[in-house]
């Protein structure tokens, strides 16, 4: 009897999706197909600074699932400074991803300029291309 009021319980405590965000970044939340990939860049909304350049696509299935590409070539640095930006912009986007449009393709193209900067000032440069373009829900 115990047993049964302990798993009624634990179903109770973990399988409601409503109340909580899910803030992973899951397989299905990147952007591995090269077919992906070309239709962003041939297809897609073009946002630039001087640290990064953002292809934005709404793709037309409409799911909720929002997906990130990234991009970063040899001239941002070494293997260590070139991982550790592509692990700031992966988790600027997972931070955020519950404030962007439905069923938005994301493509990330570091430059070497990124190298310079901290978590914040590359979040909030991040953050401002997506708002002007209206595709993150200012809040």
């Amino acid at each position: 009897m115990q047993a049964k009021k302990r798993k009624a319980f634990s179903i109770g405590l973990f399988n409601d999706k409503s109340r909580k965000k899910k803030f992973s970044f899951a397989y299905f939340e990147r952007l591995h197909i090269q077919r992906d990939f070309n239709k962003v860049f041939k297809s897609g909304l073009r946002l630039e600074s001087k640290a990064i350049r953002i292809l934005a696509y709404i793709r037309k299935d409409r799911q909720d699932v929002r997906r990130l590409g990234l991009i970063t070539s040899k001239k941002v640095g070494t293997a260590v400074i070139r991982n550790r930006t592509k692990r700031m912009a992966r988790e600027i986007f997972r931070i955020n991803k519950h404030l962007l449009e439905p069923s938005l393709d994301l493509i990330f193209i570091l430059k070497p300029e990124t190298i310079v900067l901290d978590y914040k000032k590359l979040e909030k440069i991040i953050l401002v291309l997506l708002k002007n373009a209206k595709l993150y829900a200012v809040s």
